[in-house]
Parts: structure tokens; C-alpha cells; sequence
């Protein structure tokens, strides 16, 4: 059963407070044998990192394969309870198996709503930049996040062969 979240969720840019929270939710995820998705750069330092996390939302220091995005924390009561990547145009990669939104939920805050949250919030950023139609995909045997994308009115289009020889299921919001 889907419990109430305790405080609002706010989806915010990455802040110099926040290293303790990504450091240990990175730490979470590689124990899962998951990614939480943000590159870190110790060999540039925190401070650094996060002007560079800032600069990607106006396309400064992309690296080759990166469009435009947005990668945010997902807060609740100055705890970071999950992220959101917005990716506010697709490349080929994008367009097939990666999609307009990522976003992943901390093992110790799931269950509690906060992933459905992230997704509508991110599509409401999406639709402030104009974009209409939003590819929001996740792998084929990952019932949550179906149900995630089906709670903010994903419309399953297709699925398609992923990595790893893991499907990939494409919704359209």
C-alpha cells in the first residue's frame, strides 16, 4: 500500500548542501547494483560538479552524447529523497530507449508516492518548455515504474529491445 509522503516534494537543482545526500545515494544504488544516474567527478570537487550539473541546463559542457537537461534533486524536508533528469530535446539514443525524464527514488523512501510525484512535476517542466508529447520509458520488467508512468497518464506505445537484452517499454504522456 502506497503510503502518504510526510512533507512535499519540491524538485530542485542540485546545491552545494546536497554532497552528503548524492554521496550516500550513490553509494545506495551501487549496492543495488544500480546507477543513480548523476556522473560524479571527484577529480573536480563538489563545488565544481555542481556548476557543471548547472551549466548542462543551458547546454554549457555537455559532453558528446548529452542534450540540454535538467538534473534535479527531488526534496522533501531538506532531504533528498530521489532525482529527476529532464531532457528537454531527445537525440537518437533519447528518442528510442532513454526518453524526455529519468528518475530514480532512494531504497529507504520508496513506496511512499514520491516517484508518481517526480514524474508529474517533471512533465509539468517539460510542458513549460513546450513539449508536448513526453517518451517516458523504463525497462519491461519494472511493474512500479509502469504503474509510475500509468499513474500521470503514460500511454504505452511499443516495446522494444533495450541493453543488456532487458525490453524496453515506451509510454507517451
Amino acid at each position: 500500500m502506497v503510503t502518504s509522503p510526510p512533507g512535499r516534494l519540491i524538485l530542485r537543482r542540485l546545491a552545494l548542501t546536497d554532497e552528503p545526500d548524492i554521496t550516500a545515494a550513490v553509494a545506495e544504488f551501487e549496492a543495488e547494483r544500480r546507477s543513480w544516474s548523476y556522473r560524479l567527478h571527484p577529480d573536480i570537487g563538489w563545488p565544481a560538479y555542481v556548476d557543471l550539473v548547472h551549466g548542462w541546463e543551458d547546454g554549457l559542457g555537455l559532453p558528446a552524447d548529452f542534450v540540454a537537461n535538467a538534473d534535479l534533486v527531488a526534496d522533501v524536508d531538506g532531504v533528498v529523497v530521489g532525482r529527476c533528469s529532464i531532457r528537454y530535446e531527445l537525440n537518437d539514443f533519447l528518442s528510442t530507449l532513454g526518453g524526455h525524464v529519468g528518475y530514480a527514488v532512494r531504497p529507504q523512501f520508496r513506496g511512499r508516492g514520491y516517484a508518481t510525484e517526480i514524474l508529474r512535476q517533471a512533465v509539468l517542466i517539460l510542458r513549460d518548455r513546450g513539449v508536448e508529447h513526453i517518451l517516458v520509458t523504463c525497462d519491461d520488467d519494472n511493474v512500479a515504474s509502469a504503474k509510475v508512468i500509468q499513474a500521470n497518464g503514460g500511454v504505452l506505445e511499443s516495446v522494444v529491445p533495450g541493453l543488456a537484452d532487458i525490453p524496453k517499454r515506451r509510454y507517451w504522456v
